[in-house]
């Protein structure tokens, strides 16, 4: 007979490979997404191919033609701002895309990337799962990886971001490798924790909020008489924990390599400037993301987390550290020259430490009311898991697969966040474009002529592989602006006496043009697709 303990750990880890399985079907409903279109394809399978073979050759992004390699003629409008592009996720993305598309034969190249986040979400709710269960209880384990897990909009980023949610799971999981270190007086998980940072590092500059979480957990949890003794017994931990999460970060990043200083420098100045070239329609506010796209039943349960954790007013571990994730992740949104758009995404990272307090809120309501009325202890419990989770499920499943769609009652859903003039109220990233290839490769008459006028380049990408090859694309937009070439209208006038021409785009008024305009005011679609009877995708015949 298996012991408890071993159950639970087989339970645990079948629920991963669960989370990998039930996630790789799911891959096929989501387009490549606007930053991943614009270079970190093409990064990744130059960085994977220069560590695969030490060939310098891959470092010259502005060569042509591309190395030889398995994705179809990966190409980026960004080529030529390699400081831009991250190089962790994107090169173990490009790996997996190898594996899962060259060699298995199981998904197509591009799904291939995206299949990266599968394993490092399982990896997060495993050690979630446990770090809850050891400071908390298994109650409040459940909850806490529950909510991450049903949540629609993180759901949509774990099915097609390689960016920011990779960073969400390095940035979390060094956290809780800190927090566990400096709770047991650890020196083998403060340097781990270090490590991950570097992994965190190397996939977004949000890592570098990783240290003052970590400060601010020590000076608060631990006395003036335990920090002494404790820094004593740790310091070398500390720096060489610092220091070899930095070394990992720059040993992951061959760009950097022959000027670390000056490209660093580009690196930052890049994203010190964000600011300056973001639209102000498309700034959003990042509370009012958090309050308007996420389930109720996780804000309530953030909300009594944060009650408690300040009723109690405690200095362990377990509740300084998720209030002071939280509190440096959101506050850094609002520092001079920080912009936030695309609703969540720039901050999943403070997701988990919102789930962290969630789960043990829902600990403390169970203990609450067990005591007062003296319900089944298990019983209680399994009705909380219910009313947590279940709304969730239904969110996610009911917006599928256009969860970047998805607005919770408190915005009065798609419908109200449209009207309220809320940045990014649709199908921002052109995810939905995959079924929109999809129908025209079906039902497109032969020799068909394709105009995309928002997010054109997420289609050039993917062309030769997810869409009928007598289709042509015209070349009508640009990336950096929402505006269409001077010439569009006639062009499409003279293209449409010979050959059939459509025009697709995603829905969202805070970038737009006067073709998208055109079609939504004088035209019907000849295929449409709808959140809550809001359009999400429109194709229109010229």
């Amino acid at each position: 007979m298996l012991s408890s303990e071993v159950r639970r750990r087989l339970y645990l880890w079948l629920l991963a490979l669960g989370i990998v399985a039930g996630g790789l079907p799911a891959l096929r409903y989501y387009n490549v997404t606007w930053d991943e279109a614009l270079g970190d394809f093409f990064f990744g399978e130059r960085y994977l191919s220069f560590f695969t073979s030490l060939d310098p050759a891959y470092l010259d992004f502005s060569g042509d033609p591309y190395p030889a390699g398995h994705a179809p003629d990966l190409d980026s409008p960004f080529r030529d701002h390699p400081w831009e592009y991250y190089p962790v996720t994107n090169t173990l993305a490009a790996a997996a895309s190898m594996v899962t598309s060259r060699w298995l034969g199981l998904l197509d190249p591009f799904d291939g990337f995206h299949a990266i986040n599968l394993p490092l979400v399982a990896l997060l709710v495993v050690a979630l799962f446990e770090w809850m269960r050891r400071y908390y209880d298994s109650l409040a384990a459940v909850v806490a990886c529950g909510l991450l897990l049903t949540s629609p909009r993180l759901v949509v980023h774990a099915l097609s971001n390689i960016k920011d949610t990779p960073e969400m799971v390095f940035f979390s999981l060094a956290l809780l490798a800190f927090g566990h270190g400096w709770q047991r007086g650890s020196a083998r998980w403060i340097v781990a924790a270090g490590l991950v940072w570097g992994l965190a590092l190397g996939t977004k500059a949000n890592a570098i909020f990783v240290p003052p979480i970590a400060l601010a957990t020590v000076l608060v949890a631990t006395t003036p008489e335990g920090l002494v003794a404790r820094l004593r017994k740790l310091w070398p931990a500390l720096g060489g924990s610092i220091a070899a999460g930095s070394m990992l970060f720059l040993a992951s990043w061959p760009y950097v390599w022959p000027h670390p200083i000056e490209r660093l420098s580009l690196h930052l100045d890049y994203i010190g400037l964000r600011l300056f070239a973001t639209r102000p329609e498309s700034i959003a506010s990042p509370i009012g993301a958090v309050l308007f796209t996420t389930p109720l039943p996780f804000l309530a349960l953030v909300t009594g987390g944060l009650v408690v954790a300040l009723v109690r007013r405690s200095r362990e571990v377990r509740w300084v550290l998720p209030i002071a994730w939280i509190g440096v992740v959101v506050g850094r949104l609002y520092l001079p020259n920080a912009v936030n758009f695309d609703g969540v995404r720039h901050f999943l990272e403070a997701f988990p430490a919102f789930a962290i307090l969630a789960g043990a809120a829902a600990s403390s309501l169970r203990d609450r009311v067990v005591d007062s009325v003296a319900a089944p202890r298990r019983v209680t419990a399994v009705g909380i898991c219910l009313v947590a989770l279940l709304p969730g499920i239904w969110a996610t499943a009911r917006s599928h697969p256009f969860q970047l769609g998805y607005w919770n009652t408190l915005a009065g859903g798609l419908a109200g966040a449209r009207a309220s003039g809320q940045p990014q109220a649709g199908d921002y990233w052109g995810t939905s474009y995959r079924l929109g290839l999809e129908w025209l490769s079906r039902h497109a008459p032969r020799q068909s002529v394709l105009a995309v006028p928002l997010m054109q380049h997420t289609v050039t990408l993917v062309l030769q592989t997810r869409l009928r090859v007598d289709i042509d694309l015209l070349d009508i937009s640009r990336h950096e602006v929402p505006d269409i070439r001077p010439e569009t209208f006639t062009m499409l006038d003279e293209v449409s006496r010979q050959r059939p021409v459509y025009v697709m785009f995603a829905v969202r008024d805070d970038w737009t043009n006067p073709l998208i305009e055109h079609c939504r005011q004088r035209l019907e679609p000849v295929a449409r697709w709808s959140l809550e009877s809001e359009p999400i995708l429109l194709i229109y015949r010229w």
